[in-house]
């Protein structure tokens, strides 16, 4: 949720609570520190919480402001959504400017970029990124034969991605039941190349 006050110089904004726990541990990873990550509590609330976000006492100080969402059906729509949001906010009187492009920084009186997952412009969300970067391990060949085989049930599984992901983390040595957890236990594989994009953006944020 929008915390009380900002203490750090660079703040990522994500969707949830699953998106927090996954960039903590990646920016772990890739030895990133004094970034504050933020949860909106979904896609829809963007359009409420990045207003409400910059009237927390210490949102002036911020130097680097990374806005990260789901691609979903449309990779465009969902930046324009989140350029127009922006347009409408005003720090020290000045009006917050967003990048020209996904995945891009602007040069604002902030410096905010916005990257929109699985990346590469693609369809898709967080889950859909995890997977990548895991397609190659054995237990990916358990998920296929699970998912072939729910999807021929009469009520299917709504979303695959989600379901893929679960079925993941249940066939790891201890099961746990949110991606974000997965990312802490070191499940999805940081190493790969998928996550390369992702990894360009964030070392803006130093």
């Amino acid at each position: 949720m929008i915390p009380q006050s900002i203490s750090q110089k660079k703040l990522l904004a994500v969707e949830g609570k699953d998106d927090v726990e996954f960039f903590e541990a990646l920016l772990k990873d890739m030895k990133i520190g004094d970034c504050e990550i933020c949860e909106v509590g979904g896609k829809d609330q963007f359009k409420h919480k990045i207003p409400a976000l910059v009237k927390v006492p210490g949102f002036s100080n911020v130097q680097r402001l990374g806005i990260i969402r789901d691609a979903d059906k449309n990779p465009s729509a969902a930046f324009d959504s989140i350029v127009n949001i922006l347009k409408k906010e005003k720090l020290n009187g000045k009006s917050l400017v967003g990048p020209k492009k996904i995945n891009q920084f602007g040069r604002g009186i902030i410096k905010i970029g916005i990257y929109l997952m699985p990346g590469k412009s693609q369809l898709g969300m967080l889950e859909d990124l995890c997977l990548k970067t895991v397609e190659n391990q054995p237990a990916m060949k358990c998920v296929d034969f699970f998912v072939e085989c729910a999807s021929k049930l009469k009520k299917k599984p709504r979303n695959l991605s989600k379901t893929k992901v679960q079925t993941y983390l249940a066939a790891m040595p201890e099961i746990v039941n949110s991606l974000g957890i997965g990312a802490k236990k070191g499940y999805w594989n940081f190493g790969s190349s998928e996550l390369n994009d992702l990894k360009s953006f964030l070392e803006k944020m130093k």
